[in-house]
């Protein structure tokens, strides 16, 4: 009991990494289930920061204008050359447009004689080429001024040649948001699917310092003459473990189901969801106790944290490889057979099942067995290791 004590003790020098991976799973998380819940409704087109210079002020000139500050948002101050290249320069202007004297006469002359031209040719713009947005803008400019052209080539006035080419010109007259069927445990999904991260990224800054701690040679040597036998030793400690691991899944877990509050608890989906968690969590420890058995230097003194470094590549990794972070059906074939050699991605599959097929647990045993796999694998290798380097200590 004694060494489950100081486990705990050593585990406190260690609150801050606690902290810290605790908060970001708890605000991805809460990010990712609001994601879901605010899907767009309607069709809008994107507005740039813009200036517009009328010099003509002629009936052209101002429709030309009116399009502008309704399709865009035209900053009304008056700036300097210099101002100008600053706004641009830091991107807060897309464009600068002036339209000249004659601008009107020049445009009507067009009508009259049908020409095939660039209207925007008429004007002076400036803009950074690198960027799509200015030739965005071009391009509707372009649109609405031949718009104009062919209207009033046919005998309409300025003004109903300007009302009809906004009309035509309005995407969201054209365009639906695609209907699809919606999923009612959809926040429960994105919420479990998230919990791997959380998990490895917790347990692994935790665990694995405290563990390597204990796997220090002087204080191996120290228990191996005390009272306490090294398989007892060992008993607590995977006590210790088991402990941190069982508070932080069930907090995580607690985290996950109220994202759809009391709807989904204790149902049969539920309850094969915690036991996927509960699956992973086994498997995550087991793949600590192969890396905690290497002789890689974890925060030893004049060292780099290792820990925190290990955390961090393979929380990522594996998040990325199987289907935390991105969905498995978008990722690519041979991504998809790399993923399948690390648990994230039997989870994913068998949650995938679990929420949106509505499976039973025959559905996702084998889900569930592949990842135990992979923890029976990591602990297997471990136990070599920890053997190895033992002999050749000896020898």
């Amino acid at each position: 009991m004694q060494v489950y004590k100081s486990f705990f003790k050593v585990l406190r020098h260690y609150k801050l990494s606690l902290i810290m991976y605790v908060s970001i799973t708890l605000v991805m998380l809460t990010a990712l289930v609001l994601s879901k819940n605010t899907e767009p409704n309607q069709i809008t087109m994107d507005k740039y920061p813009i200036v517009v210079v009328d010099k003509d002020n002629s009936e052209i000139s101002q429709a030309l204008y009116s399009y502008l500050d309704n399709a865009h948002n035209i900053k009304k101050d008056e700036l300097t050359d210099d101002q100008l290249k600053d706004l641009m320069y830091y991107w807060r202007i897309a464009e600068y447009i002036e339209i000249p004297e004659g601008f009107g006469d020049s445009f009507n002359r067009l009508v009259e004689n049908k020409d095939e031209i660039e209207v925007t040719t008429l004007l002076k713009c400036i803009y950074d080429e690198s960027l799509p947005r200015g030739i965005f803008i071009n391009m509707q400019m372009n649109d609405f001024l031949n718009g104009m052209r062919g209207y009033m080539s046919s005998g309409f006035s300025v003004e109903e040649a300007a009302e009809r080419t906004s009309v035509s010109l309005d995407s969201s007259q054209f365009v639906t948001m695609k209907e699809r069927e919606i999923q009612p445990a959809i926040r429960s999904y994105t919420a479990f699917i998230f919990l791997p991260f959380g998990i490895l990224s917790i347990i692994f800054s935790q665990l694995l310092p405290v563990i390597i701690s204990f796997n220090d040679k002087e204080k191996r040597d120290r228990s191996a003459i005390s009272a306490t036998s090294l398989a007892k030793r060992n008993v607590f400690l995977i006590m210790g473990a088991a402990t941190v691991a069982l508070i932080v899944v069930t907090l995580l877990i607690a985290i996950a189901t109220s994202a759809d509050g009391t709807r989904f608890l204790f149902t049969k989906m539920w309850w094969l969801a915690v036991l996927n968690v509960a699956v992973y969590a086994i498997s995550i420890t087991m793949l600590l106790s192969m890396i905690s058995s290497l002789p890689i230097g974890i925060n030893k003194k004049g060292a780099p944290n290792t820990s925190a470094f290990l955390t961090n590549i393979i929380g990522l990794s594996f998040s990325f490889l199987g289907g935390t972070f991105v969905e498995l059906d978008i990722m690519g074939d041979k991504v998809a057979k790399i993923g399948q050699f690390i648990p994230n991605y039997w989870y994913s599959i068998a949650s995938r099942r679990i929420w949106y097929e509505g499976a039973g647990l025959s559905d996702v045993i084998e889900c569930y067995g592949l990842q135990l796999l992979f923890g029976i694998t990591c602990l297997a290798i471990g136990l070599a290791f920890t053997r190895f380097f033992k002999e050749r200590a000896r020898g």
